[in-house]
């Protein structure tokens, strides 16, 4: 394995007191050293020279990235440290010592490669990888996959991970946590190559994991641990990255996520493809005849980076046995009811829940009435749908809206067929509809509250703030219009539907 002039000095500078001069490449180029032969005029390209300085010629050529490791000082340092990378060891030291200690230095790397390489000849686990890499890179090093669940994790002897932070493999990390973490920095699950993330506890070198089709399965994450990243260690961390996800390729399972089978088989349903046999086993397994409560998440605009799988997991560790996945351009969520409030109503104990974490990262959340099979969670989807349509026409500024609070309008709403409303006035009532316009009583208001009440003209004049006469004449003239009898359900309620869906639209006109 090849290194650069930044490795070599962390590791070097661990044995010998060495200082470094000019400018060092961070590319992993350099092969093991060379002793400097007298008389050579030229140091080539990506090579690395051992020499005393004494030796060095006065003026040779001196291609790029070259690193000389020099022992002792002399004049002519000066045109190298102008010219080349020079790891300069002031002191008189053995240099056949420093030879050896430069071969151990790449031994130790080459033989983490061999023993990376030969775990393939059986079927590693991504554990196996880890506890063969933490001894090179010194350093605890955790794996997660998609779900944001802890596959694999390893320590160093000087470092532990801290409980409330990193927990122990297959743990998820706590909603507060994670809530903690969006006020620092955007997760980026969609970087190639490693990057850093600056978190209060110090610096955290990242590796997105990808499989051959390029989707995010997981990450890798390398603690700085209160020493420095070098530069170098980037590229070390993106080797092991792919080892990782070449063992993830030979054994899928390694990066799995647990509910990823019964999320497939629900996206199916949704999608209104059918199942096989083993896909309905697994339903039935899934305890499929309880109730559940479906939920659909919107991100605000302004939030639309949000990692979508972390943060299904996050709603997941809210909600026992519940599982959150994408859904087009939301979030669709299952929640078993068993698990809720048995005294509470099951979509305020649901609110309750999420209320601080939906405020937080600007989420819209619409829950559907409790089901009782899965095979219907498409119809009820839709319903979670409309509680966020329905909840932002009359409810605006909200972020938790319940379907059962909107049901009567979607239901208005949906009962013309696509027919305006003006469609099903019946006889007279356009006549109703022409008096309200020129006059400062209302008939509709009157009809709408006498028929609210129950026809009874007492309790209907006094939320009228009018006498009991002045309702039986307005009343009067009312039913002169409308060629029917109040007294049939069936009218009663054609008028009711028709007066509903009016005031929902005065509703909508006048936001």
């Amino acid at each position: 394995m090849e290194l650069n002039a930044h490795i070599l000095f962390e590791h070097l500078n661990q044995r010998y007191t060495v200082t470094m001069y000019g400018e060092a490449g961070t590319k992993l180029l350099l092969a093991e050293p060379e002793l400097y032969i007298d008389n050579t005029l030229r140091f080539l390209s990506n090579h690395l020279y051992l020499a005393t300085a004494e030796h060095l010629p006065q003026r040779p050529v001196i291609e790029k990235n070259v690193v000389v490791v020099c022992i002792g000082e002399h004049s002519r340092l000066s045109y190298y440290k102008e010219h080349a990378t020079v790891l300069l060891i002031k002191k008189k030291v053995d240099f056949f010592q420093v030879y050896k200690s430069l071969q151990e230095i790449y031994g130790r790397f080459h033989l983490w490669e061999s023993r990376l390489l030969s775990l393939f000849l059986k079927s590693p686990t991504i554990q196996d990888i880890l506890e063969c890499s933490c001894p090179v890179l010194e350093r605890p090093i955790l794996v997660i996959n998609s779900s944001f669940q802890y596959v694999a994790s390893v320590l160093t002897r000087q470092k532990r991970w801290k409980n409330d932070r990193w927990n122990l493999p297959h743990a998820k990390l706590e909603p507060e946590a994670f809530l903690t973490f969006l006020k620092q920095k955007e997760l980026r699950m969609d970087a190639h190559g490693s990057f850093q993330m600056e978190l209060d506890e110090g610096n955290v070198l990242c590796v997105n994991l990808f499989d051959s089709s390029d989707e995010y399965v997981g990450c890798l994450y390398i603690e700085e641990a209160g020493r420095p990243f070098v530069p170098g260690e980037e590229m070390l961390a993106e080797y092991l990255a792919r080892m990782i996800e070449k063992a993830a390729e030979l054994s899928p399972s390694l990066l799995a996520n647990e509910r990823g089978s019964l999320k497939k088989i629900l996206q199916n349903l949704m999608n209104e493809m059918p199942l096989g046999p083993s896909q309905k086993l697994l339903l039935k397994a899934s305890r499929y005849s309880q109730s559940w409560l479906c939920l659909s998440i919107h991100c605000l605009k302004q939030f639309s980076t949000l990692p979508v799988g972390y943060l299904c997991s996050v709603m997941e560790s809210l909600f026992p046995d519940s599982t959150f996945f994408e859904q087009n351009t939301t979030i669709l969520g299952l929640i078993p009811a068993g698990h809720l409030s048995k005294t509470a109503p099951l979509s305020g104990d649901v609110t309750k829940k999420l209320s601080s974490l939906v405020e937080e990262m600007q989420l819209c959340v619409g829950i559907s009435n409790d089901f009782p099979d899965l095979f219907l969670i498409r119809t009820y989807y839709f319903q979670a749908e409309a509680a966020i349509e329905n909840g932002q026409l009359y409810a605006p500024g909200r972020n938790l809206y319940i379907f059962s609070d909107y049901a009567l309008q979607e239901m208005v709403v949906n009962s013309f067929g696509g027919f305006p409303v003006e469609a099903y006035f019946p006889v007279g009532f356009r006549t109703l509809l022409e008096h309200d316009q020129n006059s400062e009583v209302s008939y509709l208001e009157t009809l709408s509250v006498f028929l609210e009440e129950n026809m009874s003209y007492a309790k209907a004049a006094r939320r009228l703030f009018i006498h009991r006469s002045t309702l039986i004449e307005r009343m009067g003239r009312i039913s002169q219009e409308l060629p029917f009898d109040l007294e049939d359900p069936d009218k009663r309620l054609q008028l009711q539907i028709i007066l509903k869906a009016l005031h929902i639209e005065s509703a909508i006109h006048d936001r």
